[in-house]
């Protein structure tokens, strides 16, 4: 079993029994006592549970999305399914025949489809959820980022995927992500290696397009990947308490 999937297999027993034991952890992980130890350290340190003597115990974990509490994609396309077809159609408005497009992924850049499958553009995108959607008659041409496959949210990530970016140079980016401050300007996710991902698309693009919904404004995640103001656009549905920032534009 893989560090990560053992880190996930440790938070769902501790999730369930509130308690465990590292002789539970050994016995049903089969592994070592210094590995369960390793593995407890990690998610301590990640703030998710609080070892205690011979084993460890679950930590209540805050509304920060980390690995650990973020929805798999699948069961988000439809949330806030306006505001997201809103967004997006308006933020597309100026890709044009023959440009090169990254689209990032998550749900959101989904609603963007059906206005780049009407022109002809080089669409790249790490997002294997979004292919399936890309109907075999489309006209354009699509690159797909390579790189470790996460089953759970659809997309390739990592070096090899980093490295496939750095050959690009992108007219427009349109990107997704779990969080924003308004108050401090930050720009959230729950994984890091995707937020470098998404760093390096950011040196790459022309054009960087930031796609959100209202609901981000209540969304802090682990790790901060931007600053609102690196943006040519943010897009949002609906504008934030308080001061909006210059570059956001409403998409009512």
């Amino acid at each position: 079993m893989l560090s990560q999937q053992r880190l996930y297999h440790i938070m769902s027993i501790v999730k369930e029994q509130s308690f465990v034991t590292i002789k539970e952890l050994m016995d049903q992980l089969d592994v070592s006592k210094s590995t369960v130890n390793r593995d407890l350290i990690e998610l301590e340190e990640q703030g998710l549970i609080t070892r205690e003597r011979g084993g460890a115990m679950c930590r209540e974990v805050s509304d920060t999305l980390s690995a650990f509490n973020e929805v798999p994609t699948v069961n988000k396309e439809n949330l806030c399914a306006e505001a997201k077809a809103a967004v997006c159609s308006k933020a597309v408005r100026n890709v044009k025949d023959g440009d090169c497009v990254y689209v990032d992924s998550g749900t959101t850049p989904v609603y963007l489809l059906p206005h780049l499958l009407a022109r002809k553009v080089k669409i790249v995108t790490p997002s294997i959820y979004l292919i399936k959607k890309v109907p075999i008659t489309y006209k354009g041409d699509i690159y797909l980022l390579g790189g470790r496959f996460s089953p759970d949210y659809d997309l390739s990530s990592g070096p090899m995927a980093v490295e496939m970016i750095r050959s690009f140079n992108f007219d427009h980016a349109f990107f997704s992500t779990n969080g924003v401050s308004t108050e401090s300007g930050e720009v959230y996710i729950f994984d890091m290696e995707i937020g470098t991902m998404k760093k390096e698309i950011m040196k790459k693009s022309q054009n960087r397009y930031l796609l959100i919904d209202d609901s981000k404004y209540r969304i802090k995640a682990m790790f901060t990947w931007a600053k609102l103001e690196e943006f040519t656009n943010v897009y949002v549905n609906q504008a934030p308490a308080g001061e909006m920032p210059e570059n956001f534009t409403v998409c009512p």
